[in-house]
């Protein structure tokens, strides 16, 4: 069962919620998603998923489908063939390469830039190459920049989360106004809520 209280906070707000379904079978994930599209279809943002192989398996519409996670090489065809959106964008390597598998199909792939909020991350888009990432992505023909997307330390207090998030906003306001930011998660979400994320992505928290 959907947790109501959850769904009615975010209707007060104007965030929507990316649900986290890899953690669930294809029986869960569908019975989940159709409650949810039954009484709030409005806050829905769509369905978060790392692994594209539960993806194929579970047969989710593309349209609904997000790939969020460290992205590899082998696996870009099927992650551009089974999804809609690519939310972990975080090297020029890679956007050339899902623009050449976007135009090979004729389709365009919706993509949010993974910013480095955390110091100990390996990878994702340091903030101060940022501007110069972004304006090549923009050249691309295939590719649909939605906007950022934020991943950063699993420990935090309240002030360094707030600050993460005005970073982010500051970021999208100055390079791509009224784009949209994706944004982690159950832990944090109702001081996401506070900042008017867009997309929030919940995993333990849609159930009951």
């Amino acid at each position: 069962m959907i947790n109501i209280s959850l769904f009615e906070e975010f209707k007060k707000s104007k965030s929507k919620i990316l649900a986290v379904t890899k953690y669930w079978d294809t029986f869960e994930t569908n019975k989940i998603i159709q409650e949810i599209e039954k009484s709030y279809p409005e806050i829905l943002f769509w369905i978060w998923e790392n692994r594209i192989e539960k993806i194929v398996e579970k047969k989710i519409s593309k349209e609904n489908m997000n790939f969020i996670w460290q992205i590899q090489s082998k696996k870009l065809e099927k992650i551009v063939s089974f999804c809609s959106t690519i939310h972990s964008l975080d090297n020029l390597k890679y956007a050339l390469l899902i623009n050449k598998l976007s135009k090979e199909k004729d389709i365009k792939t919706k993509v949010f830039l993974q910013i480095k909020l955390d110091n100990e991350k390996i990878s994702w888009i340091e903030i101060n190459v940022f501007p110069d990432i972004l304006k090549e992505v923009q050249k691309l023909e295939n590719i649909e920049i939605l906007w950022i997307s934020g991943m950063w330390a699993w420990v935090f207090t309240t002030k360094e989360k707030e600050s993460e998030f005005e970073l982010l906003i500051n970021l999208r306001n100055q390079y791509l106004p009224w784009k949209l930011i994706s944004a982690w998660t159950s832990r944090d979400y109702k001081i996401a809520l506070k900042y008017w994320i867009e997309v929030i992505r919940i995993w333990n928290k849609i159930i009951t």
